[in-house]
């Protein structure tokens, strides 16, 4: 396999890598500060993902605009989650946050699904193929941002 292809695999491994590590830097931040294993944390970043949809079909906001106020909208209706059901689970044996939290995901799940159907959906920004070439390098620009943006936030 030439070395060109290979080195252009690499780089959208990293930068989707970068996006992966920040999903999992919110999971050991909530079990390090919480102690609980939020089985339902790529379910609520699902629904983040369906607003931004939502918002672009019915007002064309731009996905990366809206980026801070679903986050801020995210963090209310995580921190009205945790008062109102899990910390009434905090005392209680792990098996039962484990069951409450695999519950709270499959029931997003599936409102999700009922919602939005199970055929996947796509926003189409005019930079959604933009990309930038550096020699035999060329970077998808949507990874890029998506890397900056999770390097940025750490």
């Amino acid at each position: 396999m030439p070395a060109d292809i290979l080195l252009n695999v690499a780089v959208g491994g990293v930068l989707t890598g970068l996006v992966y590590g920040l999903m999992a830097l919110g999971l050991s931040v909530i079990f390090g500060v919480v102690r609980v294993v939020n089985f339902a944390h790529g379910e609520m970043m699902t629904i983040a993902m369906y607003i931004a949809l939502t918002l672009f079909a019915a007002f064309h906001l731009d996905p990366l605009v809206m980026l801070v106020p679903i986050a801020l909208a995210m963090f209310a209706f995580g921190y009205l989650l945790q008062a109102g059901m899990i910390n009434f689970f905090i005392t209680k044996p792990e098996h039962s946050q484990f069951l409450l939290l695999i519950a709270i995901a499959i029931i997003i799940v599936n409102a999700l699904l009922m919602l939005f159907g199970p055929d996947a959906q796509n926003v189409q920004v005019a930079y959604a193929f933009d990309s930038y070439q550096l020699g035999p390098l060329i970077i998808d620009a949507t990874k890029l941002y998506a890397g900056v943006a999770a390097i940025a936030t750490r």
